[in-house]
């Protein structure tokens, strides 16, 4: 048996299992109990459309009326709508090589959505850690839900989740995969510790010698490390000067040789109307040559 058809086979047992295993957490949970009784918690191994899809398995709250607005319609009559809003959904779905994607989406209203489409908890390799990692995804899943819902009453533990899958986890948002906020974040910090972090350390060693020793040999090594760093400086405005030279280089040679170019069209088209009349000429030449001989004949 293949590798890929082995994942198949660990993902169709979660897919048997599921339905038993996430009512086993949320038996064990108090968070749903609050929850359940708000949105129904359904448990869709192949998905909520029937349950045909068999490489889907779909835990989710369902939909709950929480507002009603009065509209006018086209005949002047006066019709009462309920607003709705649904719950948060937990979703596997197994990919063509074998291997699972997690994904949480939001609760949502009509009128109020979190501004992510959904988080991918992960991709799964073997599915086999399915049963495994489906605590772990339960929980996230419930504090979720308490966080992005209308009726959610979150505490401090359900924030720190969502506030982590927010930041160190890979969302979507307008169908665009983001990279993660704290890969983001630690990108600046390591920045700024490159730049204005090394010149600092810098500065604050040349002080530290000069404060900590008075020989002169210490003074002459201090002024040494000075030059070198105010020879760093020079060098990297010179460096951003000449590259705006080059620049401007660049783009004066692309202007002349546009210009070259432009005059070599303009000679080419007037030879070309010089040969054409040229040979205009020759061809009436020949015609009125045409027609004397046929006179002299005559």
């Amino acid at each position: 048996m293949s590798e890929r058809a082995e994942r198949y086979t660990a993902f169709d047992k979660f897919y048997e299992e599921s339905q038993a295993l996430f009512e086993s957490y949320a038996k064990s949970s108090p968070d749903n109990s609050h929850l359940a009784r708000l949105y129904s918690l359904c448990i869709c191994p192949g998905g909520r459309y029937g349950g045909l899809n068999r490489r889907e398995v779909e835990i989710f709250y369902g939909n709950r009326p929480f507002d009603s607005v009065t509209k006018v319609g086209d005949n002047l009559q006066k019709t009462e709508k309920l607003e709705t809003a649904h719950g948060a959904t937990l979703s596997y779905q197994r990919t063509d090589d074998g291997q699972v994607l997690c994904c949480l989406y939001p609760a949502a209203s009509e009128n109020f959505r979190p501004p992510e489409d959904f988080i991918l908890l992960g991709l799964i390799k073997n599915p086999a850690d399915l049963e495994r990692e489906s605590k772990k995804h339960w929980k996230f899943f419930l504090s979720y839900m308490q966080v992005t819902c209308l009726d959610g009453k979150p505490n401090t533990l359900h924030k720190v989740r969502v506030f982590f899958l927010r930041n160190f986890k890979e969302c979507v948002v307008d169908k665009t995969l983001q990279k993660r906020k704290a890969s983001k974040i630690f990108g600046e910090i390591a920045k700024f510790t490159a730049t204005v972090g090394l010149s600092g350390f810098i500065i604050l060693l040349v002080t530290w010698s000069k404060e900590s020793f008075d020989s002169k040999k210490i003074e002459e090594e201090r002024q040494e490390l000075l030059s070198i760093y105010s020879s760093i400086e020079r060098n990297a405005k010179a460096t951003a000067e000449n590259s705006a030279a080059i620049q401007s280089a660049i783009q004066s040679l692309d202007q002349n040789m546009k210009t070259e170019i432009q005059v070599l069209s303009d000679a080419a088209s007037k030879n070309t109307a010089r040969i054409e009349d040229a040979i205009s000429q020759q061809s009436a030449r020949e015609e009125i040559d045409k027609v004397g001989e046929q006179d002299v004949q005559k």
